[in-house]
């Protein structure tokens, strides 16, 4: 599993892209990636390309909380 750093997931729209991911680990737990990946293939089925982007992003975040082990060259405090 592929680890990340906040910033990679930041920019336009980061505080609401890291408060669903937190929402979803909270209601779907350890199937929240999958849940959020589906999200997007549905959008991208229905040609929401930005709305499946957003929720790819949401998957990278989920991928960090859900990260064991800090991001290549982060720091652990």
């Amino acid at each position: 599993m592929p680890y990340f750093k906040m910033s990679e997931v930041a920019g336009p729209l980061g505080a609401d892209i890291w408060q669903m991911a937190f929402l979803m680990e909270q209601r779907y737990g350890a199937d929240a990636l999958l849940e959020s990946g589906m999200l997007a293939e549905h959008l991208l089925e229905d040609g929401d390309c930005r709305g499946a982007a957003m929720w790819r992003r949401i998957q990278e975040a989920i991928e960090w909380l859900q990260a064991t082990a800090p991001a290549k060259g982060e720091a652990m405090h």
